[in-house]
């Protein structure tokens, strides 16, 4: 299975050939099996900022701003179980 030794998968295509369609049914496919509730966040990274996506210092206060990526990276790492998480 691609997803044990692998950190990442991408899923290239044109738009309309079920590529959305393709992850949320390997999604439901996983959950119903062995593998427990796979857990998902789908995030449309061509709508949002640089730093809204990957997050930004204040250069004014030095305080770090998380964006989008890295408050669900500690979203899903706050989880304690050994179940899928994905970040589409």
């Amino acid at each position: 299975d691609l997803l044990d030794i692998r950190h990442c998968v991408f899923v290239m295509g044109k738009s309309g050939n079920n590529k959305s369609q393709a992850w949320k049914t390997l999604a439901k496919v996983w959950s119903a099996g062995e593998r427990g509730k796979t857990i998902y966040r789908d995030i449309n990274p061509k709508s949002l900022t640089s730093n809204e996506l990957y997050g930004f210092v204040n250069m004014t206060t030095r305080e770090w701003k998380d964006g989008i990526l890295s408050h669900t990276m500690r979203e899903l790492a706050r989880i304690p179980d050994e179940l899928p998480k994905w970040i589409v």
